[in-house]
């Protein structure tokens, strides 16, 4: 758990990093990181790990309120051994709503925050990496990871 730890925080670090630098100025959402990028961060963290041997799942869950209008959707990391991997979580620091959750990085089992989100099976997969994605979103990510992983001492 340790390397996984050390890898999702150099990961975390370099997007800080390469969003410091502008690097994502023109992307269609990475502008406003972590905001509204939990499910591309996630494959993108994703494909770092699997190049670090280490395979992961893609979870999305999502949240709706007793007036069922209002949901949220939040996407993370699960490993084989139910550890989830979260690198957008501070995008809820600002909303009671969501426990003001304002971790950046978060590695560990279930907590209150991500209880909060139905996750059902079909909202589940194993990454395989960015190549293994459709053609729509594969380039974009591509970019955005050479982008990122050049931020990685």
């Amino acid at each position: 758990m340790k390397d996984i730890t050390r890898l999702v925080n150099e990961f975390r670090d370099a997007l800080d990093l390469a969003r410091d630098s502008g690097e994502f100025d023109k992307d269609i959402s990475f502008y406003n990181f972590p905001r509204g990028c939990c499910g591309d961060a996630s494959d993108l963290l994703a494909q770092f790990l699997l190049e670090h041997g280490i395979r992961t799942y893609y979870v999305c869950g999502s949240y709706y309120d007793d007036s069922s209008e209002n949901s949220q959707s939040h996407a993370w990391l699960l490993t084989g051994n139910q550890i989830i991997i979260d690198i957008t979580g501070n995008q809820f620091r600002d909303n009671p709503v969501f426990l003001n959750y304002d971790k950046p990085v978060y590695v560990g089992i279930e907590d209150d925050f991500h209880r909060l989100f139905e996750v059902e099976d079909r909202d589940i997969h194993e990454n395989n990496g960015l190549d293994s994605l459709g053609s729509m979103c594969q380039p974009r990510l591509n970019e955005l990871y050479r982008k990122i992983i050049k931020y990685i001492s």
